[in-house]
Formats: C-alpha cells, structure tokens, sequence
C-alpha cells in the first residue's frame, strides 16, 4: 500500500494538521535493514492491529520474520508483502494482544535478507478513546474543504478540546493521509480536511467524485482510538 501525503497546514499544529511524511510514522536509522516507515504506532489490547512496515531494499529484501521484545502477551500473525514504492516494500504485520497484556512500549524488528533492522517502538496503550457515528457534513464539488463529524467517548478524559484527526481520503490513485485538529464540544468532534482537488499534482486526472474516507482520533497523550470508514460524494 502506498500513500500520497498531503502537504495542508493546519495553523497553530503543535503535532492526522496535514504533515510531510507518512502517518505518524515511526522512522529507524540504519545501513542495511531498514524500516522505513511504520504506522500505527500502537496496538490495543482485546484486539488484532495491523501494522503497515515499509521495509527498505525492494523485493531484494523481503521480510522473514517478525520479532516483539517483550513478546508477553503480542501474537505475530501472517505478514504479507505489499506494493513497492521509492524502493521500499509495504508489509502488513497484524499483531493480536491479549486483554491483559501489560501496558507499555514494546520494540518491533523485522528481520530480512540483509539482517535485523534497528528496534522500532509500538506502544499497548492503557485506555483508548472510541468514536462511532462518522457523518460527512459538507463535501461540495468544488471548495476547499469537506467537513465531517464523530462522536467520541473518552473515559480517561484525555481528549482535550481540538484531538487531532487523522484522515485517508482515496478519490483515485493514491490517496490523500493527513491529519487535522478537531473541535471537540460535547461528546462530538468536528473537522474539516483539504478538499482532493486543491491537492491535484499539475497534470494528474480530476478526482473521482465518490471518495473513500477514514478518520481516527487521537487524545492528549496520543493514544489512538478505533478507525471509521465511510463514502463520501462530492457534488
């Protein structure tokens, strides 16, 4: 899987505000194994998170397995080769943590033909914000923006007042991955992401005018709630 990042600004931005780079990435230094990219960041407990690993040295350098240190509690499933993009290959790598796995960090290593790459960091969190009832607001044919809304739990009361949002936004060819800040009031967020096309390279095709949109939220201390999808008809 491959991405194309928007480059939109979200003013005042201390932190999905559209940011150069890949989803929150997690980036590792190195010569020969090299992760690239990663993203999410976190795996929550009770569930299987699939995690995107962007793993360098093209199809030259496939990945033969998967360590988690420690591995109490996190279940490596099937990873699976993606798309190649700038030399690097996406992989998806589900991980399945227990409910009563301990919170905390955990490094991940993925382990290829030129050897272990340096240690990446995925983090159990303690508690998570949810969000459900994502509606799409406002997405005209032309414009600048499309504005939606979710509404949010948040028991630790972590949220804050603007969570940031991160978004996918596929309306043909790669897709737009951002992230914006929200208004939270009242149990509902609010946001509005770059409409795709102000996001137009010179000479690309028009965007289709039904787009696939995901959202996700992120609290205060940067845990990340479950991810919404819905289609959203630009006219």
């Amino acid at each position: 899987m491959s991405f194309r990042v928007s480059s939109y600004v979200v003013v005042a931005l201390s932190a999905f505000v559209c940011v150069v780079g890949v989803a929150r990435p997690g980036e590792a230094q190195g010569l020969n194994a090299v992760i690239e990219a990663y993203f999410p960041t976190q795996a929550a407990p009770g569930q299987t998170t699939v995690i995107n690993v962007a793993m360098n040295g093209g199809r030259n350098n496939p990945i033969q397995s998967i360590q988690i240190t420690p591995s109490a509690g996190v279940t490596v499933g099937a990873f699976k080769a993606g798309e190649l993009k700038e030399g690097a290959v996406w992989w998806t790598v589900p991980l399945t943590v227990a409910r009563d796995a301990a919170p905390g960090p955990r490094t991940l290593v993925a382990v290829g033909s030129a050897g272990p790459t340096t240690p990446v960091t995925v983090t159990i969190p303690e508690h998570l914000p949810a969000i459900s009832d994502l509606k799409v607001l406002s997405a005209p044919a032309t414009g600048t923006t499309m504005d939606f809304q979710f509404a949010v739990t948040d028991s630790a009361g972590d949220l804050g007042e603007s969570p940031l949002v991160w978004f996918i936004l596929g309306c043909g060819g790669e897709p737009e991955l951002g992230l914006v800040k929200g208004k939270a009031t009242g149990g509902v967020v609010r946001a509005s992401v770059p409409h795709p096309r102000t996001q137009l390279k010179p000479g690309a095709a028009p965007p289709n005018a039904r787009c696939d949109f995901q959202a996700r939220a992120s609290d205060s201390k940067g845990f990340d709630s479950n991810t919404l999808k819905t289609v959203v008809e630009f006219k």
